[in-house]
């Protein structure tokens, strides 16, 4: 199946053709939402007949949509608020601009003027409104104009959106029977989602399957976004440019996604898809590959040329927009700009196939701290004495002032004055954010193992395993974390860089699109076509590297497949592009891991993913024994160490766990090879023995002596912990005990556990390949020739037959 999947004709159906019909209506467009909705009939809508009102619903994506949404915004009455006040907002921001560059004498606002000594009246400042609109300069006319029928546009779609909310909003009360919005908010989308697979049999609100499973509703409402991650997991958009005096930097604003999918997915007639579920026979086959690589190119040029001509319009708008957004808040918290967020690169890396937005949000909210304490770990020496300086002789001056003002208070009415005491404040919180704490101390190799937890990737081309202190794995987490002011500044160069990329770099990808969505795509009853990559199938797109079973043997790279590995990487529209089938970065395994725990019901539909997930289970419960019978062998041992109190305290089971695999290193070897690693003792290479750890802070240099310490606390520590890890990894894989006990706590302890265990296991596969590891992989090396040819696909058959 793999092979034929991913020929040259590389479209697949599997389960027979979905035979939906109806055309979708032309895309609504909203300036700065990704959210675009079909206007397409969707309900069978018979007001004598009210219990066939939601049967044979023909836009399920649609449908699903506006359901989950509607349960993640809290009901109709929030979602009718924020599109009411976005109209609001709109008009506000284009009236009240223009009244400020317009109707406002800045002459006498500013007292330039002679005012004989009385004072300035708000009504002498403001020029006379029917005056200022007579004498509106031209351009200032034709901004508002545009502003008229963006925002009739804008009220259409919100009245639009006000039907379907009413419509869901009768779904909610009367099918799913749930009438209060407090009722609401105590339920979760697990347990909204499992009304909706029950009510399947009642209404049939899927005509072409007898039943549905969580996976098609996932994949319904995550069409398009797991083709996006699947997009940047294979390195197919470019959005890694290379800047003079900078280098390569990755360039993913908002307004260029917003350009990309509705490029790629939303473009009438000339886009990919004919409607919302189904993508174009066409692109499905390979005769008229070079004619869709011309048609996809004239896209993305169009693209390009409608925002150079709506350019002045839309940076006005982003530099309004932000300006009054952060204005205030950059006022009143200088240090915002310090801070951090999760880029818009990095939030679709670091999402899983088949995740939806909260699932997303909940683990990079919980992975936040430990990320923004590793960034803090690297600080600038030059920098801090820098900042100690300027903020001496800023807070000198800006003490002065304030003691002249309060002694009187006409010194604030001198000119310049409030504002210089306004700058003067600014200045010295930026530094005081800049100079790093003295009294704290950080690991970087814990807080960055803690934050991969949570994120769950990190690529393997970073090689920071044993480089978590280096300035380089710090660089490159910062393409996945990027300072606020970052944020800020590439969104306000959006509309300039976003068109340049749509002309003179996005046309150089596009055979290799083309090629991406024939190969990767598959039509599934009832769901329709499909990224393949959302079905988790690891037989198909699973990575040998990332197998379940440790004690499979590495595959070597034939001469085909490493022409697709190479191919992925450097375009060439010319030929088709024998693309890798394997995810990067064992994209495919940790979403079904994922997916797997939070949806505890669904089986996999492919045998060879559910003994993926058995054999997975299987090693965790083998390693969980060797953990007590290591744990047990070293706990008299360590009774009577003294323990230094500068160490970090575990904060929750995940510490805990990491912990244990930090200090310990239980899982750097395969299970069955724990008492044979631990023997060979110093002929081992040195990455499969514990590392040294280094805390950077206040303490910035440490010897010898006290980083064995250190050693010995995180030693102790890690008995203090032994049982919350050990219950965390005798319950891997278990979802619904998890689901019993503590729910979504466990559940995301329990992941995190998981992707450790994985993580390890993939490392060990690796030095696998070393030179240091001949020796205590000798086996492993001389049965690979004679495994080799077995393909992805076999690497998982045999560890799953086994288990």
């Amino acid at each position: 199946m793999t092979s034929s999947l991913f020929h040259h004709g590389g479209y697949q159906s599997l389960d027979g053709d979905t035979g939906l019909g109806g055309a979708a209506g032309m895309p609504s467009i909203d300036f700065h939402e990704e959210e675009i909705a079909f206007s397409s009939e969707e309900t069978s809508l018979d007001p004598r007949d009210q219990s066939h009102r939601f049967e044979h619903i023909q836009n399920l994506d649609d449908f699903f949509t506006r359901v989950y949404r509607y349960h993640q915004r809290g009901g109709f009455v929030c979602m009718a608020l924020e599109e009411l006040f976005q109209l609001f907002q709109l008009a506000f921001v284009v009236i009240f601009s223009t009244f400020l560059m317009e109707c406002v004498n800045y002459t006498v606002l500013f007292r330039n003027a002679m005012t004989n000594g009385t004072k300035t009246r708000l009504s002498e400042a403001v020029i006379n409104p029917q005056y200022c609109a007579a004498h509106l300069s031209g351009w200032v006319v034709f901004a508002v104009i545009v502003s008229i029928f963006v925002w009739l546009a804008k009220f259409a779609k919100v009245s639009y959106n006000l039907i379907k909310y009413w419509e869901t909003r009768g779904f909610y009360t009367q099918a799913l029977k749930i009438c209060d919005s407090s009722e609401l908010a105590s339920l979760t989308w697990a347990e909204v989602q499992s009304k909706l697979l029950a009510m399947q049999k009642e209404y049939h609100l899927c005509v072409h399957k007898s039943d549905l499973t969580e996976l098609d509703i996932y994949n319904r409402i995550l069409r398009f976004e797991n083709y996006t991650v699947a997009m940047v997991n294979k390195d197919l958009l470019p959005l890694k440019l290379q800047l003079p005096f900078i280098g390569e930097y990755v360039y993913f604003s908002r307004w260029l996604k917003y350009n990309i999918k509705l490029a790629l997915f939303y473009f009438p007639y000339w886009g990919l898809f004919e409607n919302r579920w189904h993508l174009k026979p066409e692109y499905k086959r390979l005769d008229n590959r070079s004619e869709l690589v011309e048609r996809l190119r004239k896209i993305f040029r169009i693209f390009g040329l409608l925002n150079i001509l709506l350019l002045p319009l839309i940076f006005l708008w982003q530099i309004l927009l932000l300006f009054f957004k952060y204005a205030e808040l950059v006022k009143r918290e200088p240090s915002l700009l310090g801070s951090r967020r999760w880029s818009e690169y990095g939030r679709v890396y670091l999402r899983h196939f088949n995740e939806l937005d909260h699932e997303l949000e909940a683990r990079l909210v919980r992975a936040y701290e430990p990320a923004a304490r590793y960034m803090n770990c690297f600080t600038s020496r030059v920098l801090t004495v820098l900042a100690k300086n300027v903020m001496f002789f800023a807070g000198a001056l800006l003490v002065v002032l304030i003691v002249l003002s309060v002694i009187d208070e006409d010194v604030l009415h001198v000119e310049h004055v409030l504002t210089g005491m306004t700058v003067l404040g600014i200045v010295v919180t930026i530094c005081r954010a800049t100079i790093p704490d003295e009294n704290q101390v950080w690991c970087p190799e814990l807080l960055l193992k803690k934050t991969l937890c949570h994120i769950h990737y990190l690529p393997d081309s970073w090689q920071w395993r044993g480089r978590e202190h280096k300035t380089v794995t710090r660089n490159n987490f910062a393409v996945l974390f990027q300072y606020k002011v970052t944020f800020l500044l590439e969104e306000m160069l959006s509309p300039i860089v976003t068109p340049l990329m749509l002309l003179f770099v996005f046309p150089d990808r596009c055979g290799q699109l083309i090629d991406f969505f024939r190969n990767f795509t598959i039509d599934i009853q009832g769901v329709g076509d499909v990224c393949s990559f959302a079905q988790l199938d690891v037989r198909a797109h699973g990575n040998p590297e990332w197998s379940a079973d440790a004690d499979a043997p590495m595959p070597t790279m034939s001469g085909s497949a490493a022409a697709a590995t190479s191919t992925s990487s450097v375009p060439h529209d010319d030929q088709p592009a024998e693309l890798a089938p394997k995810a990067a970065d064992g994209k495919t395994e940790l979403s079904l891991l994922h997916f797997h725990l939070t949806n505890p019901g669904w089986q996999p539909h492919n045998r060879q993913s559910g003994l993926y997930l058995d054999s997975l289970r299987r090693q965790a419960m083998q390693a969980s024994c060797s953990v007590q019978q290591l744990q047990s062998q070293q706990q008299q041992q360590q009774q009577n160490l003294l323990l230094a109190a500068s160490f970090p305290k575990p904060e929750d089971s995940t510490t805990g766990a990491l912990l244990m695999l930090q200090s310990q290193q239980i899982f750097a070897a395969p299970p069955n090879s724990l008492e044979a690693a631990a023997s060979a003792g110093a002929a081992q290479p040195m990455s499969l023995q514990p590392q040294q750890q280094r805390l950077v802070g206040g303490v910035c240099r440490l010897d010898h002596h006290q980083g064995q310490s250190a050693q010995s606390l995180q030693h102790q520590q890690q008995q203090q912990q032994s049982m919350v890890g050990m219950t965390a990894s005798a319950a891997l894989l278990d979802p619904y005990s998890v689901a019993a006990n503590s729910g979504q706590q466990s559940l995301a302890a329990q992941m995190s556990v998981s992707t450790l265990y994985l993580h390890e296991l993939h490392h060990h596969r690796l030095l696998s390949r070393a030179p240091g590891a001949a020796l205590l992989l000798a086996p492993m090396a001389e049965d690979e020739p004679d495994r080799e040819g077995g393909g992805g696909g076999g690497q998982y058959g045999g560890s799953a037959s086994t288990a």
